[in-house]
């Protein structure tokens, strides 16, 4: 196996920068930047659409880790410009510290299915999700090339990136299943003259987030064209069986740590305190007799799921348990 996809010591990622986009509204950018602050000792440059948001993020990552480096940046991801600017001011204020980690997760959700979807969403979803990530691996990969030390790049898909589409959230589904192609073209493309790049691609499954509420507020902010508005990030409510971002950053580096490429973060003990994952690899593997059966098996279509549509997706143990839970307090 090459070193790019094999084990990697994350004590050498102590005193470099961890560079993570979408990181201002306390979901999962946020747990990854705290985690590498605090747990790795890295330097963290948090990256998000608004200032104001990000400065606040910044303002309290720095309170709980004093002795590091914590640089707010507002940054459009579908911006070339933008994320070049990034490593001008890293080059101009910190030259001397090396990038030890960059995560390409900023992302927007619009929950809805092709056919009562807009395309003025499917357009945003694309331009951030997918060439987001493709203008954040072009502007940071060269210089990540130029470093003798390892290091990683990690996009953020979805656990929906490697299941089937059940319509629920095309647009997005469709989105993360480009990113995880685009990320095992990369991981491929550079394997043989950069292995010093470990590259990753992180598939959550329901990780508490506040992503829904934000993409719908950026939207409306966009629409009306305001500038220069003060924005407060949205702290996410609790989800019900969810993990916590604190504790699926763990499980994150956990994985990167072990050499996993696809980085595929279930909802299992000791990330969360309770039996009743998402069931991600029996999900994936459905996907999977049905290609190589060259059918598509529509049963999960006509079932009663107890939400507002079916789902061949969300019917693994944590929602049996949730909507067990619901009909409990409902009766």
């Amino acid at each position: 196996m090459s070193l790019q996809q094999g084990e990697l010591d994350l004590e050498e990622l102590r005193d470099r920068f961890a560079i993570i986009t979408g990181a201002g509204n306390y979901g999962i950018g946020w747990g990854l930047a705290l985690h590498a602050a605090t747990e790795l000792n890295m330097h963290v440059v948090l990256i998000d659409l608004y200032r104001s948001t990000i400065e606040s993020a910044a303002k309290e990552l720095q309170a709980l880790a004093p002795s590091r480096k914590i640089i707010p940046i507002a940054c459009d991801v579908t911006s070339e410009t933008d994320l070049e600017d990034i490593l001008r001011k890293l080059d101009r204020d910190n030259v001397e510290i090396s990038i030890g980690a960059v995560f390409a997760n900023a992302g927007v959700i619009f929950n809805n299915t092709i056919l009562n979807s807009s395309i003025e969403d499917w357009e945003t979803t694309l331009s951030v999700n997918v060439m987001g990530v493709v203008k954040t691996v072009k502007t940071f990969l060269p210089r990540l090339q130029a470093q003798a030390e390892r290091s990683i790049f990690c996009s953020t898909a979805s656990v929906g990136g490697l299941v089937r589409g059940d319509g629920g959230a095309a647009s997005y589904q469709a989105s993360k299943h480009a990113v995880v192609a685009l990320s095992e073209s990369l991981s491929f493309e550079i394997a043989r003259k950069s292995p010093q790049i470990h590259v990753h691609v992180l598939c959550p499954c329901i990780v508490t987030s506040s992503l829904l509420q934000s993409s719908q507020k950026n939207k409306a902010l966009q629409k009306d064209k305001v500038e220069g508005i003060e924005v407060s990030p949205i702290r996410p409510e609790k989800t019900e069986l969810g993990m916590s971002p604190e504790r699926h950053a763990e499980q994150v580096f956990d994985l990167i740590s072990a050499g996993k490429f696809y980085v595929v973060t279930d909802n299992i003990r000791p990330y969360v305190d309770h039996d009743f994952p998402f069931d991600s690899a029996e999900i994936i593997a459905e996907r999977y007799r049905n290609m190589a059966s060259l059918d598509l098996d529509n049963a999960d279509a006509f079932s009663e799921s107890g939400t507002s549509h079916p789902s061949s997706i969300l019917k693994g143990a944590l929602f049996k348990e949730a909507r067990r839970k619901a009909k409990a307090t409902q009766d």
